[in-house]
């Protein structure tokens, strides 16, 4: 814990030259609790709008990519799990390659990108409305190409994003999804919730040095396990990306159901594994799973929604709601749980001697057909 203080006070003295390994993505990540404020206060309007017209429609289809997608992979879980809205991640390829765009007449489809540059998320889009579809866009890059192609539009209205890794704009758009959730339902409680999720954010960010000296066991690994599993399955997919972009580490994502229908089978003494645990119906399941890679040698870094859920104590390296007594609710724990993940790589990275501010062969702004 001494090495992960001496850590913290150097970022704390040293934070306003942007020249620094990770000077950017952290400055990023330490903006999330104001633009998680401002996003689920400003968005109500549209996204209200968008609800009702939503009411009449039988299914949603998402399109996005990358960290995009992974937000997307939450937001499907909230329509299907909270509005009974069967929802499908859509194959862009379909659009712009085979030219075989499926029907979309009776569908709620919303593209989502970073820079609303991606060109297939856009012909998504465009084809939907063409269809005379339901359709939202949400980007932070107001005037982009994905502004166009939709009937509404969200704009994150999170600022400049400079890291290669996105990080604020990430959340926000999870953010986005679950404001929209609670509207097609009136969900008082995760409305609620949503006015405290800065508060969630910030108990996990004022957790830095304890995240700092988790890293340790990881600095040899070149490959890993991301579980989880429900509500926090995007969380789960966004870390393992995170942790492939800033350290270069083979870290695969997997549902705690699928990782036993095989991949279990590759686990041996000191294979490093983190754990996402919700507080929800998936916490037994999850823990039982913890506890079977644990008995094959497996180096696990826990990572529990509320430190007080049944099973947690001496699993959990860490607790979203430490030392808060208020724990995130396991609709909304995605996002900090994404907030932990981007610590975790940014602080790995560093000590790997990366800088997680910029990444080889990649750049900003990715556009695929």
């Amino acid at each position: 814990m001494r090495h992960a203080r001496a850590i913290s006070s150097q970022w704390d003295n040293r934070m306003m030259n942007d020249s620094l390994p990770a000077a950017l993505m952290r400055r990023e990540i330490f903006e999330q609790p104001t633009v998680l404020t401002n996003l689920v206060k400003n968005a109500r309007a549209t996204l209200t709008e968008v609800a009702k017209r939503a009411q009449d429609c039988q299914f949603a289809v998402l399109a996005a990519r990358g960290s995009s997608d992974n937000a997307s992979t939450y937001g499907k879980y909230l329509l299907e799990g909270l509005a009974g809205m069967p929802t499908a991640l859509a194959a862009p390829s379909l659009y712009t390659l085979y030219h075989t765009s499926p029907r979309l007449k009776r569908a709620l489809v919303i593209g989502v990108s970073q820079s609303g540059q991606s060109a297939d998320v856009v012909e998504v889009l465009q084809e939907a409305r063409r269809q005379g579809a339901v359709t939202l866009a949400i980007t932070n890059t107001d005037g982009s190409p994905i502004t166009n192609a939709a009937d509404h539009v969200i704009l994150l209205g999170v600022g400049l994003e400079r890291a290669l890794a996105a990080t604020k704009t990430v959340t926000a758009q999870c953010a986005a999804y679950a404001l929209l959730a609670s509207l097609l339902v009136a969900n008082k409680e995760l409305d609620k919730a949503l006015g405290d999720i800065a508060s969630y954010v910030t108990n996990v960010l004022n957790q830095e040095q304890v995240i700092a000296s988790l890293v340790i066991d990881w600095l040899t690994a070149g490959r890993a396990a991301i579980l989880g599993r429900g509500y926090c399955y995007g969380a789960v997919q966004e870390t393992a990306l995170k942790l492939k972009e800033t350290c270069y580490l083979s870290a695969e994502p997997y549902s705690a159901a699928d990782f036993k229908h095989g991949p279990l089978a590759m686990i041996e003494a000191d294979y490093p594994v983190m754990a996402l645990l919700n507080n929800d119906a998936t916490l037994p399941t999850t823990l039982e799973l913890v506890q079977q890679v644990r008995d094959r040698g497996a180096k696990v870094i826990g990572i529990a929604s509320d430190r007080h859920a049944p099973g947690i104590s001496g699993v959990a390296s860490l607790a979203l709601n430490d030392p808060s007594p208020t724990a995130p609710s396991p609709l909304l724990s995605t996002i900090p749980f994404i907030v932990a993940g981007q610590l975790f790589a940014m602080h790995l990275a560093t000590r790997k001697g990366y800088n997680p501010d910029l990444s080889r062969g990649l750049s900003k702004v990715t556009v695929t057909l």
